[in-house]
């Protein structure tokens, strides 16, 4: 087991990214594939077909539900490609390392992907969001001759941590608040009635963005209590 990005408490429930059906965590990690494009009946179905190059920029959004090309039955079942239900974890493992996003749609992916399904005790969005947390470490692990890539063996060792459903929610309603104000941001910023109020605008959206990017890891990890945290959002709100 590597050692932890992320130091969490020692009442959460430690394991790896390895799938465990023991663990209730993460079930199923598989890849994905291409159908031959030589052949025209693997094409233009409705199973929507996603590449790494699709979420590079996703930046603000978690969730996709459509894709740039769609496959039938017949590439789904004359390729690697896998279907994948609804509220699958997509990490790029490849071109680029570490974007993630979530399937609101029965999906498959190329080749490009490690998909993994959560168990029970495992909210999907808050595996994206520890994605997220640990790019860095993800980048670190990353290896290749050619180019950087996430290797199964080597992922699998990866060290994870985390707090019973009840405290994953409470996180991630935290993180979603400060998803929501920090959007909020961008079409005030076009409301502006004068280029100095747009730039003012621009640089407090710029400060607020940093302060999620810096909240984020330590809210996964434990070090800020997250009901601390809740009281003082609800402070501001009211």
């Amino acid at each position: 087991m590597a050692e932890p990005l992320l130091k969490c408490p020692s009442h959460w429930l430690h394991t790896t990214l390895e799938p465990n059906l023991e663990s209730e965590l993460i079930t199923h990690v598989d890849s994905g594939g291409t159908p031959s494009t030589k052949n025209e009946e693997n094409w233009d179905g409705e199973t929507p077909w996603l590449t790494p190059k699709e979420i590079t920029n996703f930046i603000d959004t978690i969730y996709v539900s459509d894709t740039e090309r769609k496959i039938t039955p017949k590439g789904l079942t004359s390729s690697a490609a896998k279907l994948l239900p609804t509220g699958t974890v997509m990490l790029t493992k490849r071109a680029p390392v570490g974007a993630v996003a979530i399937n609101a749609v029965p999906m498959s992916t190329n080749q490009g992907f490690l998909n993994f399904q959560c168990g029970s005790k495992l909210r999907p969005l808050y595996l994206a969001y520890w994605f997220k947390a640990n790019k860095v470490y993800l980048n670190m692990i990353a290896n290749g001759s050619t180019y950087p890539e996430l290797y199964k063996s080597d992922l699998f060792e990866l060290h994870i941590a985390v707090p019973t459903l009840e405290e994953q929610d409470a996180i991630l309603s935290v993180i979603s608040a400060i998803q929501y104000v920090s959007l909020l941001g961008l079409p005030l910023e076009q409301s502006m009635t004068t280029p100095e109020k747009m730039i003012r605008m621009q640089e407090q959206n710029r400060r607020l963005r940093i302060i999620r990017d810096a909240i984020l890891p330590k809210l996964l990890s434990g070090e800020l209590d997250v009901s601390t945290v809740s009281a003082r959002f609800t402070e501001v709100l009211i």
